[in-house]
């Protein structure tokens, strides 16, 4: 027995550490044609060239020193963060945009280990997510602070500003409501024991609806739906729950002009391309400009669309990298969230289970909405491309969701250690 558990850990280190290595090549010739490109006159692509693989690198072996995570997830969300960096650098007319996510990824990583830290060296949850949701509303609702603190931003208030720091508080929120579900849900079947924690996510999203960001409020309420029905297995009060959502949409629908005109604008873009239209028509001409195989990096147009480094960048990269690619960063995210559903099905609570399933149900919605939304598939709805969009707020909050994920991935591989210790000392014990 203990020998084939030690050949299957052999193999799957074999098996992640190809998979590190095909992360730095990739690194390594990308950030090389960047550095080598005619127009290029600093050496900020020389220092990236030098410091996105050494940073992979010390990450990935430093962390998988200190815990056993699952360094598949690990590598995957590396590559991700990577693969923003590059496009910035290729894409962004200032170099101060790829400048600022390269310092926000580095934040990113911190935050990481403080996940994993956290979610191993803190076990009451139980106890003190009470005083986490008086935390997150009062987070949800400092937006509506005076100015300059918050102000209204493109149609949402959803801003906060502190001198010359800003950032959106739901999305730093994210994480501590898929807790505050988990402690609320864990062992409590009962749909009167969970009602606190559905009554908190609705005042959430109420919060949310007042600030106009809507993007956010559909990635809470669906991922309270899924993790409610993780823990209770209760279709028909879900589906009843999906069903009022439902009909609050179409009520947003018919009492807010701008939800009117995103809907408008998802049906036939084509009829307003002067207007708002402009954005998805372009879009969509980007994608198909990139052909399967792409423009080739800092060879395409993808600033002809509006907010391209953002709510857009799913269309650059299609642009520059072409469909093929694109379709292998959509497979990434799926290896996620298959690897993060492997970790929620192996947790040893409840708590730590559904915790594990909401982060990858989170992060599955947001890259699903924005993707959708640049295909013309989904109205669109204005979040981030998770670990890839040009952002601090939303990148620093999915990496401390990943760290909590491998922090949770840690203490499933030392829970089965101590598993095959013990069946090999009873095996000992019969022979």
């Amino acid at each position: 027995m203990r020998r084939a558990e030690q050949m299957r850990r052999a193999l799957m280190r074999v098996n992640t550490r190809l998979l590190l290595t095909s992360v730095v090549i990739f690194q390594v010739l990308a950030l090389g044609l960047l550095a080598l490109r005619p127009d290029n006159e600093t050496l900020q692509p020389l220092v990236m060239l030098a410091a996105i693989p050494a940073a992979t690198l010390l990450t990935a072996n430093l962390m998988g020193k200190l815990w056993p995570v699952d360094r598949a997830i690990l590598i995957l969300v590396l590559l991700l963060c990577s693969i923003g960096l590059i496009t910035l650098s290729a894409i962004c007319r200032s170099e101060e945009t790829p400048r600022e996510q390269a310092i926000f990824a580095l934040v990113g990583i911190a935050a990481m280990f403080i996940g994993v830290l956290l979610i191993r060296g803190f076990t009451n949850w139980k106890r003190s997510y009470p005083l986490l949701m008086a935390l997150c509303l009062l987070a949800l609702l400092s937006p509506w602070a005076p100015a300059p603190f918050g102000r209204w931003y493109q149609g949402a208030r959803n801003w906060l500003y502190v001198g010359p720091v800003s950032g959106q508080p739901s999305e730093f929120m994210k994480p501590v409501l898929v807790v505050i579900l988990a402690a609320c849900f864990c062992n409590r079947p009962r749909f009167e024991r969970c009602l606190p924690g559905i009554a908190y996510a609705a005042l959430c999203c109420g919060v949310l609806l007042t600030e106009r960001d809507l993007g956010a409020l559909l990635l809470y309420f669906l991922t309270t739906v899924l993790m409610y029905y993780a823990a209770s297995s209760n279709g028909l009060l879900c589906a009843a729950g999906l069903g009022m959502g439902a009909g609050a949409a179409v009520v947003a629908y018919q009492t807010m002009p701008y939800v009117q005109t995103r809907v408008a604008l998802w049906r036939n873009p084509w009829a307003s391309t002067q207007e708002a239209g402009n954005q998805i028509v372009r879009a969509l001409a980007a994608i198909g400009s990139g052909g399967l195989f792409g423009a080739g990096l800092g060879l395409g147009m993808p600033r002809n669309v509006p907010l391209y480094h953002s709510d857009f960048i799913f269309t650059s990269i299609s642009e520059e990298f072409g469909l093929i690619f694109s379709l292998g960063v959509m497979a990434v995210y799926v290896l996620i969230i298959l690897r993060g559903l492997i970790v929620a099905m192996n947790a040893r609570t409840s708590f730590h289970s559904l915790t594990a399933f909401g982060l990858v149900c989170m992060l599955g919605l947001q890259a699903l909405l924005i993707i959708g939304g640049n295909t013309k598939l989904l109205p669109l709805t204005g979040v981030t491309l998770p670990l890839v969009s040009q952002g601090g707020s939303s990148l620093v909050a999915t990496m401390f969701s990943m760290g909590i994920l491998l922090g949770i991935s840690s203490l499933n591989a030392e829970d089965e250690a101590r598993d095959i210790e013990r069946i090999a000392l009873r095996e000992e014990v019969e022979l």
